[in-house]
């Protein structure tokens, strides 16, 4: 299985030429830490949208302990398009307040029309909370990891659009762990019976601790000596998946990004 960890690098002043100055010293901690990895010819991209529920009219907050008022927990949507998870896909991630999280895909092709639902058609429902990008990311690899680079770009949609911003750096490290090394990710966990059915191959045992500090070692490296300013890092690592299934690595590599990169509040 391929196991993950996701790092954020904030940019305070949200300027683009900022992040760029982050990206480039981080690669320049890539290329001097890792002299044998290999920089991928194809950039990988990123879209993602979220959306939070609306208050409803009327809607009355219990009062705490301390006799303030509790803020409203919400729900929320998310939209994630990354090439690197699946070229052609786009997941929807449902967060719905005391229920089930639930994860679907849909084309591509659709990902506009979706949000358009939301944003105009569900408008009393669902209120816009941000729209990011990664248009051009570079990934490394090499070793016992693979990574992956780019700076995020927010924009605004309708009148209040504006300038572009940039409010971070994403930096994804994975590592690959158990079957999937040894058959060079050809079966990614399942196996094929005779009559073209998929078989789940048997629960892997994966030491998550292992994982982690592998791309933690790797972290640790690439920023080693690099000035990041006034930036905050935000670390999110992947949680456990228990079996062999490629469809659970895949959500839980979705719930790691979507969690990254939600505005909070």
């Amino acid at each position: 299985m391929k196991y993950s960890g996701l790092y954020f690098v904030s940019n305070p002043s949200t300027n683009i030429d900022a992040s760029l100055s982050t990206v480039n010293s981080l690669i320049q901690g890539i290329e001097t830490s890792f002299q044998n990895a290999t920089r991928k010819q194809t950039p990988w991209s990123l879209s993602y949208r979220a959306f939070r529920d609306t208050i409803p009219p009327g809607y009355q907050p219990p009062t705490g302990a301390d006799g303030k008022p509790k803020p409203y927990a919400h729900s929320y949507q998310h939209l994630l398009h990354l090439s690197s998870l699946s070229p052609n896909r786009t997941y929807v991630f449902a967060q719905p307040l005391a229920q089930q999280e639930s994860i679907a895909s849909i084309p591509l092709r659709q990902q506009d029309a979706h949000a358009s639902i939301l944003r105009y058609q569900c408008s009393a429902l669902w209120t816009p909370r941000q729209i990011l990008a990664v248009r051009e990311g570079t990934s490394y690899s090499g070793g016992l990891c693979t990574i992956q680079i780019g700076e995020l770009r927010a924009t605004r949609e309708g009148p209040q659009s504006g300038a572009v911003l940039s409010p971070g750096v994403v930096v994804c490290i994975s590592t690959t762990l158990g079957a999937e090394d040894a058959e060079n990710h050809m079966n990614s966990g399942y196996d094929t019976t005779e009559n073209g059915t998929a078989m789940d191959v048997d629960e892997e045992q994966v030491d998550i601790e292992y994982a982690q500090t592998v791309v933690r070692d790797c972290w640790s490296k690439i920023k080693d000596g690099r000035d990041l300013g006034r930036s905050e890092i935000r670390e999110v690592m992947m949680a456990p998946v228990t079996t062999g299934k490629k469809s659970q690595e895949q959500e839980a590599m979705v719930r790691m990004w979507c969690d990254a990169l939600r505005m909070r509040g």
